[in-house]
C-alpha cells in the first residue's frame, strides 16, 4: 500500500452530526428522532401478542411503548443530574522574574536549613519509613531551589508571596515555618543613611576669601587727525569748509 504523505480528511458521520447539533435544527430538533431515523425504529414490529396470547394486551415486557421522557431538549429537567459543572480555571498569578546571581553564604545556609526542615517535617507527617523510602516528599527540589532564589532577591515576605512565587500547595499549611527560616538566615540590609555625630564645643570657621576689585581701565579717547597736514584736532573736511 502506497502512502502519498497527505492525511486523508475524515468526514463526520451524518447521524452523529445530527445528534450533536440537534438543537441547531430549524424545527427545534429532537435527539430521539435522530435515533428513530438512523435505526429505522418506525418499521419495528412488536410481537408481544405472540409471546403471551392469553392476554389481550400481550406481554408487558415485549410491548414497545412510547417513553415518558423524550430527550434533554424537550425534557431538560430530567437530565439536569447529568450536566457537568466544570469550573473555569483561574489564571495563575504571574510570578517574579529573577536575575541570575551567585550564591553567598546566606543562600547556602538557608538551603541547608530547608533541607533539614524537609527531612524533619516528612518524618513527622508521613513517618520515618516514607522518608527512608521516598525521601523528603513534603517539598520538591524545584520548590526548595525557588525559595532560595526568591529569598536572595527578597521576593517572599508573606505566605501569599510564597504561594505565588513557588506554587507550593502546602504554603498555607507550613508557610509560617518556612518564612521563619527565611528571616533567620536573611542577610542584614545595609543602611542607606549614615550619620556621623558632630563633636560638642567645636564650631566650623569658614573664611571667605576677599576678592580685590578690578581696576577700572580708562581707554584713551579717539583724537581726530587731519589727513592733509597730519596735525591733530581737525580733519581734512574741516579745512575744505574753511
Amino acid at each position: 500500500m502506497l502512502h502519498t504523505g497527505k492525511q486523508q480528511k475524515r468526514n463526520l458521520d451524518l447521524g452523529l452530526d445530527l445528534l450533536i447539533n440537534a438543537e441547531e435544527q430549524s424545527d427545534g430538533g429532537c435527539r430521539r428522532t435522530v435515533f428513530n431515523v438512523c435505526f429505522d425504529n418506525a418499521t419495528a414490529e412488536s410481537d408481544h401478542h405472540e409471546c403471551d396470547s392469553a392476554d389481550t394486551h400481550g406481554c408487558s415486557r415485549c410491548n414497545i411503548m412510547a417513553p415518558s421522557t423524550c430527550c434533554d431538549i424537550h425534557n431538560p429537567s430530567d437530565f439536569s443530574s447529568y450536566e457537568s459543572c466544570i469550573p473555569k480555571a483561574t489564571r495563575a498569578t504571574q510570578r517574579s522574574r529573577l536575575l541570575k546571581y551567585t550564591k553567598d553564604k546566606y543562600d547556602y545556609t538557608l538551603e541547608t536549613s530547608l533541607l533539614d526542615w524537609c527531612d524533619e517535617k516528612t518524618a513527622a507527617v508521613y513517618g520515618w519509613a516514607c522518608l527512608n523510602d521516598d525521601g523528603p516528599v513534603i517539598m520538591s527540589d524545584y520548590t526548595l531551589d525557588r525559595i532560595v532564589d526568591c529569598a536572595h532577591h527578597r521576593k517572599i515576605e508573606t505566605c501569599q508571596d510564597l504561594k505565588r512565587e513557588t506554587g507550593w500547595m502546602d504554603s498555607e499549611l507550613y508557610g509560617d515555618e518556612v518564612l521563619s527560616l527565611i528571616r533567620r538566615h536573611a542577610p542584614l540590609l545595609p543602611s542607606v543613611f549614615v550619620s556621623t555625630p558632630l563633636s560638642h564645643g567645636t564650631t566650623s570657621s569658614i573664611t571667605t576669601p576677599t576678592v580685590a576689585p578690578l581696576p577700572q581701565l580708562q581707554l584713551p579717547k579717539h583724537v581726530s587727525r587731519c589727513s592733509a597736514c597730519g596735525q591733530e584736532g581737525h580733519n581734512g573736511e574741516v579745512n575744505l569748509l574753511l
